[in-house]
């Protein structure tokens, strides 16, 4: 498979469609590796990544449900319990941090943040070249000022989401694209 024909057929693969299964040591080193290559204007590696598995999945699945608590004391239990449960429906959970140097005079803050999200994105598309399926979730837990806490999410530092990874279940046909040619136009200068 080519590079592009990777990109070109990169589709998202849920916890539902993944196994439980263990992903090894070697596999995620191949995820940071790929991360390390993401385009860093000033080489200020703005980022950094927290590895959630085992039984730690189950400790970030009691600080999911105790937010959702503190963010709703009248929630449904069912809906703590779906937040509680969240963190095992992969082997792998990989928190994607922005580490923002504030004020910086070649890379202002948004090309630090698109750094970080394109090194979480390198991760995704080195779990599916290596067979792996890989989502990228957010949802109220990533900006939970409690989690945050709790995942030593710092001042100068942005949770931009849970990359779950696992092995497929199956093999997953790609979604349908959207037509670039409707996105993409032509500025002449006039």
């Amino acid at each position: 498979m080519t590079a592009y024909d990777l990109v070109a057929s990169r589709v998202s693969i849920g916890p539902k469609l993944q196994t439980d299964e263990a992903v090894s040591d070697a596999e995620l080193e191949k995820l940071y590796q790929a991360a390390m290559t993401a385009p860093d204007h000033g080489n200020l590696n703005p980022y950094r990544f927290l590895t959630i598995r085992g039984a730690a999945r189950e400790k970030l699945g009691d600080i999911f449900a105790e937010a959702a608590r503190q963010r709703d004391p009248d929630i449904d239990p069912a809906k703590v319990e779906k937040d509680r449960l969240k963190p095992l429906r992969s082997p792998v959970v990989i928190a994607i941090i922005a580490k923002i140097t504030p004020d910086h005079p070649k890379a202002p803050r948004i090309e630090q943040v698109l750094t970080a999200g394109m090194a979480g994105y390198n991760m995704i598309l080195a779990a599916q070249a290596q067979g792996l399926g890989a989502i990228w979730l957010s949802g109220a837990p990533a900006y939970d000022a409690n989690v945050l806490s709790a995942l030593g999410v710092g001042e100068n530092e942005e949770m931009l989401g849970f990359v779950y990874v696992g092995r497929p279940k199956r093999e997953i046909a790609g979604p349908r694209r959207a037509d670039w040619r409707n996105h993409v136009s032509e500025w002449t200068g006039a």
